[in-house]
């Protein structure tokens, strides 16, 4: 028999948190925090410690463990990632100390993980590193699986539980791109070959799946971004601010800057977590990126110089959100010896995450920006999330006999409902719609 279990993430994007229980035995997937309620929550703090564990609960800014932790916490065998968003393992030290399993993820995640620690000053989990396209044992019962898939941060995987029911796939945050501009294509053949070992069930993201067609290759972003940047060259300085975590996108920055005889500077912390996660697991070269800059003293040092130098800077830099404390936010608000005008350009290449926050915080620094009347280009872009028509070559390989939505608020979940509708999966029967809180047994 096989229970699942809703934590976070079905309710709205964000705090990601399943478990999975097959005859007794539990695996939990991912950890993460809602980011909004998260950036709320830091107002003024200077960091944010373990002794915030029960505010962060109560807050809503990670999910609430603690009654299934009494009762079924000794039967979690593993907590295993999918990748290293924040939504889904900001959580990680703060929750995972108290169960007496591993934490398993890939090479890269596992660093990001491992900088939260250290910056929360939490001792570090029992972490396992699992590259994708490799098993883990975690029982007699149990074995996990990464099988790679493509998103927008490297080392993304979707997570394979093989038990005696058939598997049970939790794929949460994936497009399908058989051109990424970094690591590789999803891996297919391991896709159908679940199928012919029989899929119980899959948890499925439904971000997108209320947008049709298909979702564009990282590949056409990267033109897209040589084209802008060829076109604001005559822009004395150009700011492009995307996420953090996109590490094939920054190099694709990087890169194409350079091609133009542009030299690149990097401001922003969550920028230094993720390079230096990317450089220490060898996904792309030390050489490539100059050393980010975080201090206030250091970045006013190099924007004096940058203002000094017109026609010669691209910089690379936080705050496409419009979030409090971003770069973005500190150089349109005057905390910087930069001022911007309608010799500079700013380039977005990212889209606006549609919550009530990031609407308000990104309408903000537009109306900041156009007041300097700088040179805009906005969502030189393309999401990380499969389409409709991805979704349903996704299901047609893998064939699972239940379908169940994830990622997502009621609207997406019921296109994704949808979907499987058009696929012969029925309501209450081989679809299923799981909320916050809630739990579904599959005989």
């Amino acid at each position: 028999m096989i229970k699942i279990r809703a934590f976070g993430g079905y309710n709205k994007i964000g705090k990601s948190m399943t478990a999975i229980e097959a005859d007794g035995e539990i695996i939990i997937t991912d950890m993460g925090a809602d980011i909004e309620r998260l950036v709320n929550f830091e107002g003024d703090k200077n960091y944010i410690s373990i002794n915030d564990q029960t505010a962060l609960v109560e807050n809503g800014v990670i999910p609430d463990d603690r009654d299934f932790f009494e009762k079924e916490g000794k039967n979690v065998k593993a907590i295993v990632l999918t990748h290293g968003h924040l939504d889904h393992v900001w959580a990680v030290p703060f929750l995972s100390q108290k169960y007496r399993c591993p934490v398993i993820a890939t090479p890269f995640t596992i660093k990001v993980i491992e900088h939260l620690m250290r910056n929360m000053k939490v001792r570090s989990a029992r972490m396992l590193s699992l590259n994708t396209g490799t098993k883990y044992k975690v029982s007699d019962n149990l074995t996990i699986e990464l099988v790679n898939m493509t998103h927008s941060i490297p080392n993304s995987s979707m997570v394979a539980i093989h038990t005696k029911y058939g598997v049970v796939a939790y794929a949460n945050d994936w497009k399908l791109d058989d051109n990424p501009t970094l690591g590789k294509r999803p891996d297919y053949e391991r896709i159908e070959q679940l199928n012919k070992e029989g899929v119980k069930a899959v948890i499925l993201d439904s971000t997108n799946a209320d947008q049709e067609g298909y979702t564009f290759s990282e590949s056409v972003v990267r033109t897209m971004l040589e084209d802008v940047i060829k076109r604001t060259l005559s822009n004395k300085t150009i700011f492009i601010t995307t996420f953090s975590s996109h590490i094939a996108r920054i190099k694709n920055i990087v890169e194409i800057s350079r091609k133009v005889n542009r030299n690149v500077m990097v401001f922003g912390r969550s920028m230094d977590m993720y390079i230096k996660a990317a450089v220490s697991n060898n996904i792309i070269d030390k050489s490539l990126i100059p050393e980010v800059a975080i201090r206030k003293e250091q970045i006013n040092g190099l924007l004096k110089y940058v203002r000094d130098r017109p026609g010669k800077y691209v910089i690379l830099c936080t705050g496409h959100q419009g979030e409090k404390g971003a770069f973005l936010d500190k150089l349109v608000t005057g905390q910087y010896a930069y001022k911007l005008s309608e010799d500079d350009a700013v380039i977005f290449s990212s889209r606006t995450i549609p919550t009530p926050l990031n609407i308000a915080n990104r309408s903000m620094l537009q109306s900041a920006l156009e007041s300097c009347n700088v040179n805009i280009a906005d969502n030189v872009h393309v999401s990380g999330h499969g389409s409709r028509n991805d979704i349903k070559t996704f299901l047609k390989m893998l064939k699972p006999q239940h379908l169940i939505p994830s990622h997502g608020g009621m609207e997406k979940l019921s296109s994704m409902i949808d979907i499987g509708k058009e696929l012969g999966y029925e309501l209450n029967k081989t679809s299923h719609l799981l909320l916050d809180g809630q739990e579904i047994t599959l005989q």
